[in-house]
């Protein structure tokens, strides 16, 4: 049954087949793990609310549409668990919530300015700016909306090795560039 895609393994699940849903599972649970994990200081918390994703995506498996990521599916039900668990866990501020924004932003305002930031960080910037865009794009997929390489090598039709050998050349440019301009 590992050999079948998610869509077989999604409509296999939607028929009530609970080992094609062990088989997603197994596919998915690292990743969305890594998700919770790099959110969370408590790693029982994390692991829990991994297993709370699992439990709510089978319920909810009829409202996913096919067309979609699976692995992007999962980690939004994982952030929507997560802020449910932050707000129900929110330590609550002593003294007005409204003054104390008015502080941090101050704060942010007066000492978070483009020419305070950090050396590396600038250089950081302008060499993110020199890859085309084609570049950037796979960065932001991976990187800030979170899809994994597996879902990449789906989406641009490249085999896992590909994929793996371009997001390592594409940091090591970026690293090689900010190196380069740190020493100028």
């Amino acid at each position: 049954m590992n050999e079948k895609d998610d869509q077989q393994l999604i409509e296999l699940t939607k028929a009530g087949e609970i080992e094609a849903y062990s088989v997603l599972v197994q596919r998915y649970e690292s990743s969305v793990r890594a998700c919770l994990r790099v959110r969370l200081s408590n790693y029982h918390e994390a692991e829990d609310l991994a297993q709370e994703t699992f439990m709510l995506a089978y319920k909810k498996i009829n409202d996913f549409r096919l067309d979609g990521s699976l692995g992007a599916w999962l980690r939004g039900i994982a952030i929507n668990l997560l802020r449910n668990h932050q707000r129900k866990h929110k330590a609550l501020s002593v003294g007005g919530n409204n003054e104390l924004e008015l502080l941090i932003n101050k704060q942010i305002e007066d000492n978070f300015e483009t020419e305070n930031e950090s050396p590396l960080l600038i250089n950081l910037k302008e060499c993110l700016k020199k890859l085309d865009d084609k570049m950037n794009l796979l960065l932001t997929e991976h990187y800030i909306l979170g899809h994994s390489l597996a879902e990449l090598c789906r989406k641009y039709d490249d085999k896992h090795s590909t994929m793996t050998m371009r997001m390592y050349r594409l940091k090591q440019k970026i690293k090689n560039c900010v190196e380069k301009k740190v020493e100028e």
